[in-house]
């Protein structure tokens, strides 16, 4: 008898709330500890595990834990066992960014520039505060996030920003190393530094060449290399040369120092790429006021949070509550509470930002790609009946048919299955009737034009 991962005697001290299952098979929970806080598991492993990934794993969790700055998710411990292995950390009731931004896109508008710039000025905050840690000695140890992006970013409904997954993605190589390797052959690669598609071992200026992707992505509205995605060699070549248009030219609006520290931090050679994430935030700082930006995104959430809560999907909402789980008052239980914190890993950023197929045209470096042209920011007192509650995934990504077994829930991608199709209407004057109708007409119009035939040749 195979024994689940919620059941898995390592997480007998822990209460478990929800659970999710993303698109690559890995696994949180969302989980009530015995001090009664509320903390999410990402499981690292499920699987025996070698006592030289133990130390490495332990090692990384140690690095983990002294991130203490308060843009930054907090780890709180690592579970492991023989045959399985976990992080758990702080959960803040929120959105992922991801789909905070794929939401916004869906409806051709991006985050107003107070939010926005508050998203990073949070986000430059954590890496700065990471890469200047110390080593017991003094010496300089930096902590790299090796996976900047707005998924690692969640956002709470009060406003609060934090930064999490601090090496995790390192930590998923030591702990499943072969499924990394399978991942990778199989997907499309993820948004990386310039060096690291070429194989260099990451540092802290990938980190913040990924920060300087995120405020491109925040700064328009846009997916940096989406007009890529559709071939993995395009996608590698355009992220090895940096192939991002420059702020300069989408949004020449923003003050000149603030747009020339992230083209900076966007210098496609590694040796050339000398802003780091504190220098990055004092530019930042300088030339924005981001002290009115937390309230401004809880202004935002506020409106949004609803249709926001809608966008999640059937299949994410049928999260696994124990029965003996109350629903709070504050909605931390509510169904899909875990997945809005998640971020959405269908293949879906391409479709919502590219325009028609046109094929790339290099040598026309003076214009600025129609994918990359930055949207209009939202106003957070608008209006979102446009599109109503339905997810905006579903409206431009053909999905494949999802199991979905009570009639009254929307399907997504195809047609429902297990679900009864209502008889097709059949019209009344249909087949042999029509034939009968039709014909008494016919002998009823003769038989009146033999009549009035008859009654003019009499008179």
């Amino acid at each position: 008898m195979t024994m689940s991962i919620g059941a898995h005697p390592a997480l007998q001290g822990f209460q478990i709330l929800q659970e999710l299952s993303t698109e690559r098979g890995n696994k949180t929970f969302l989980a009530r500890s015995k001090s009664g806080s509320v903390v999410a598991i990402k499981v690292l492993a499920a699987h025996a595990i070698s006592e030289e990934a133990t130390s490495a794993l332990s090692k990384e969790a140690s690095l983990g834990a002294r991130l203490t700055h308060e843009a930054i998710l907090q780890t709180r411990s690592m579970v492991l066992a023989e045959d399985f292995a976990a992080v758990v950390t702080e959960f803040v009731p929120g959105i992922s960014l991801q789909r905070l931004l794929r939401f916004a896109t869906g409806r051709g508008v991006r985050l107003p520039d107070a939010c926005a710039w508050y998203v990073l000025e949070r986000v430059l905050a954590a890496l700065a505060s990471a890469h200047a840690q110390k080593d017991a000695s003094g010496a300089a140890q930096p902590v790299l996030h090796r996976g900047v992006s707005p998924s690692s970013v969640v956002v709470g409904w009060d406003g609060t920003v934090k930064m999490s997954d601090f090496g995790l993605v390192r930590m998923r190589q030591i702990a499943s190393p072969s499924s990394a390797v399978a991942s990778a052959d199989r997907d499309l690669p993820a948004v990386m530094a310039p060096e690291e598609t070429r194989g260099d071992k990451p540092d802290a200026r990938a980190d913040v060449f990924c920060a300087a992707l995120l405020a491109v992505r925040l700064a328009t509205g846009r997916t940096p290399y989406a007009r890529f995605r559709k071939s993995r060699s395009e996608m590698t070549l355009a992220m090895s040369e940096g192939n991002v248009a420059r702020l300069a030219q989408t949004r020449p609006d923003l003050p000149e120092r603030l747009r020339g520290a992230i083209d900076a931090a966007l210098e496609p050679d590694r040796d050339k790429r000398t802003t780091t994430a504190e220098e990055l935030l004092a530019a930042l700082r300088a030339d924005v006021d981001v002290a009115r930006g937390k309230a401004a995104l809880a202004k935002l959430l506020g409106r949004w949070r609803e249709a926001l809560e809608t966008s999640v999907t059937p299949w994410e909402r049928r999260a696994s509550i124990p029965d003996d789980v109350p629903e709070e008052e504050t909605g931390l239980m509510k169904a899909g509470t875990l997945a809005l914190s998640t971020p959405d890993e269908r293949p879906s950023d391409a479709a919502l930002v590219s325009a028609a197929d046109v094929p790339d045209e290099p040598w026309k470096k003076d214009q600025v790609p129609a994918e990359e042209i930055a949207l209009t920011p939202t106003d957070p007192v608008a209006s979102l009946s446009r599109l109503g509650s339905i997810a905006p995934d579903a409206l431009v990504m053909p999905l494949p048919a999802m199991r979905i077994t009570m009639p009254e829930l929307p399907t997504y991608g195809g047609p429902a299955v297990n679900v009864p199709l209502p008889p097709p209407k059949r019209g009344v004057f249909t087949g042999g009737v029509a034939a009968a109708v039709i014909a008494t007409m016919f002998v009823v119009l003769l038989g009146g034009a033999y009549m009035l035939f008859r009654w003019l040749l009499g008179g």
